[in-house]
């Protein structure tokens, strides 16, 4: 589908494992703290808690970019640079 000149753009979705940084750190902060700066044309589109064992959880967070070069890239720049994270594992990517 094409708009008046533009080709039109596609989304993806992007599902990202978070584990914080330290065990004792709140899931809901953490959230917070990966939502307060996003790449530009970024946003959250869901986000839930993952048991992982042992007392140990992560958060699984989607993130729906557009389908433009370098988008993907710069969200994980800036997930390893959010002070809480401890790791993040990219489980998958999808076109929407």
């Amino acid at each position: 589908m094409w708009k008046v000149g533009l080709p039109y753009m596609g989304k993806v979705l992007m599902v990202v494992r978070i584990l914080p940084k330290d065990s004792d750190t709140d899931l809901d902060e953490l959230a917070r703290a990966v939502e307060s700066k996003l790449p530009k044309d970024v946003r959250v589109s869901d986000k839930r808690v993952e048991d992982i064992g042992f007392g140990l959880k992560a958060l699984l967070m989607g993130f729906l970019m557009p389908e433009v070069d370098g988008v993907g890239e710069a969200l994980e720049q800036y997930l390893s640079t959010v002070e809480l994270v401890g790791e993040y594992d990219v489980q998958s990517v999808t076109r929407i």
